[in-house]
């Protein structure tokens, strides 16, 4: 098939005009850069990962999508892992700063959550779960019809940032295996009980997802003063 050439507005027209310019600022960025010390599974593992492809299943369905073979991934995983190590260059100690200033909001919690319509039967519910005469499961089937976007059930490992402002402060105030009494959630009443926390890790999976935010930041910041200069 014959190739055809491909122009600003094909990449304007596509929606991948700014995807285009931010990998061409890193090649540029990791042009000098060394490889990176590492096994190919290493540097695999970890551009899977903060690209948040966990399972088998995903990976396969991904590589598909992508039109990847285990070369042509493991290309991209070295020059992935060479521009986290431009943007640890350039922040050194900042993501460390960073996660510690939302180390909070960075851990991860399971939880349960009941909802009841009538408030005398939510109230009975929770002092039968506090009597041992009720188990969360068995709560959990009494929930009826929620409201819209209120997950019911078991839920979690789940980030405290991603949660409704009201129920991560709630559950980070909590102790593991504590239940709420019935709060007032729209017309009806929540029950929630705090399962099992997991406190957040400075790990190289960790600092490497906070060195591309920065990096991400750092090429907006690049493509706006280009824009700038170019008077658009």
């Amino acid at each position: 098939m014959k190739t055809e050439k491909v122009s600003l507005n094909d990449y304007i027209r596509w929606g991948i005009e700014g995807s285009i310019k931010r990998e061409m600022i890193i090649d540029k960025l990791i042009n000098q850069e060394e490889d990176t010390g590492g096994t190919e599974e290493e540097f695999i593992q970890l551009y899977l990962k903060n690209n948040n492809i966990k399972t088998q299943e995903e990976i396969s369905r991904w590589m598909l999508k992508e039109n990847l073979d285990k070369s042509s991934l493991l290309t991209r995983a070295k020059r992935h892992a060479k521009w986290i190590q431009v943007c640890e260059k350039k922040y050194k100690n900042q993501a460390a700063t960073i996660f510690l200033k939302n180390k909070a909001k960075l851990d991860k919690v399971s939880y349960s959550m009941i909802w009841i319509e009538d408030e005398a039967l939510a109230n009975e519910v929770f002092v039968r779960i506090k009597e041992g005469e009720c188990s969360i499961d068995e709560a959990i089937l009494m929930s009826t019809n929620p409201p819209q976007g209120l997950a019911i059930g078991r839920v979690g490992p789940v980030k405290i940032l991603e949660l409704p402002d009201a129920l991560a402060e709630l559950l980070r105030i909590s102790q593991p295996n504590q239940v709420w009494p019935p709060i007032k959630v729209e017309n009806g009443w929540a029950i929630v009980k705090n399962e099992k926390l997991w406190p957040a890790v400075f790990n190289k999976e960790e600092k490497s997802r906070l060195l591309i935010e920065l990096g991400d930041q750092w090429i907006a910041e690049e493509i706006k003063n280009t824009r700038s200069k170019n008077g658009y």
